[in-house]
């Protein structure tokens, strides 16, 4: 099962989300993150995915979630979720990704992955989540992505 990371910095009732401009998601909103690579922590996964994506070192950070998702041509990915709490340096553009801040109770989910709109409004309200998510084909080489169901179970 391949490994990622996800991570929202939050601010004044406010999450910054990045227009991805290449790989999986391009074209969507989404939080900043990436593969866990070998021998990486997912805290340290997500430290250096905010670097790279928007030039910023994370200081503070929560974990909030673990999210599955699976597909019918045999993708399988575990996700670390983290609320970036606190950072030094300002979000900036880059070659993967825009950073764009969104008040936490009007995100575009019209132009995000379906399975946000399912969990990413409760864990910016605080709670903690495992989920599995079942999509077509989350890479969208056959078909476009489209969630087909999906499981939520809070976490004390």
């Amino acid at each position: 099962m391949r490994r990622y990371v996800i991570g929202y910095p939050v601010r004044d009732g406010k999450v910054l989300l990045i227009h991805k401009k290449r790989g999986l998601g391009r074209g969507l909103y989404n939080g900043v993150g990436g593969k866990v690579e070998e021998g990486e922590s997912p805290e340290e996964a997500i430290e250096r995915e905010a670097m790279e994506e928007i030039g910023i070192e994370v200081l503070r950070k929560e974990w909030v979630a673990k999210l599955y998702f699976y597909d019918h041509y045999g993708t399988a990915m575990e996700v670390d979720v983290f609320l970036i709490k606190e950072w030094k340096g300002e979000p900036k553009e880059s070659d993967e990704a825009k950073p764009e801040w969104f008040p936490m109770d009007n995100l575009p989910y019209d132009r995000m992955w379906e399975d946000d709109r399912v969990w990413l409004w409760r864990v910016l309200r605080g709670e903690r989540l495992k989920a599995t998510f079942h999509f077509n084909d989350i890479w969208g080489k056959y078909e476009t992505p489209r969630m087909l169901k999906c499981e939520v179970q809070h976490l004390e």
